[in-house]
């Protein structure tokens, strides 16, 4: 028989090299790479900065005293300091806007169909049974009728 350490017949076929250690050098089911790693109960900067931005505090504002937490604080600090018009706050804060909302169109009004956009509606609306008609007033337009030339 070999002389070779072998755990078993599988092991007689087992090629070591470039990421296949000797099995007697693996780690056992259950052992870990790095005994001595992160201990456990130890807070990332995730972790850390989620409770300093949800500590409460106070400010003074104007000479009275406001409290709140420290995210909302400082968020309500760089507000005002943008719509004073300094121009460091609106640079850091524009694009913490455009990060959190994107780029839609806040407070838009709304915007009336236009006229083929109208005639299509009602088409679709006077098909369906039991549907609502058409608004009284609503623009009678010919469907073939494009305002895309």
């Amino acid at each position: 028989m070999d002389t070779d350490e072998h755990d078993g017949p599988d092991d007689r076929d087992y090629q070591i090299g470039y990421g296949k250690p000797p099995r007697g050098t693996q780690f056992k089911p259950g052992q870990s790479g790095n005994p001595r790693g992160r201990p456990k109960g130890t807070r990332g900067l995730k972790t850390d900065l989620e409770r300093e931005l949800g500590a409460p505090h106070t400010i003074q504002v104007n000479g009275q005293s406001v409290r709140g937490s420290r995210q909302q604080l400082t968020v309500m600090t760089l507000c005002a300091r943008a719509a004073s018009g300094e121009l460091r706050a609106h640079a850091l804060l524009i694009p913490l806007i455009l990060q959190v909302f994107g780029i839609e169109d806040r407070g838009a009004e709304k915007q009336p169909l236009s006229p083929r956009d109208q005639a299509l509606l009602n088409e679709l609306l006077s098909d369906v049974p039991g549907e609502v008609a058409p608004e009284p007033g609503s623009p009678e337009i010919d469907p073939e009728e494009s305002d895309d030339a």
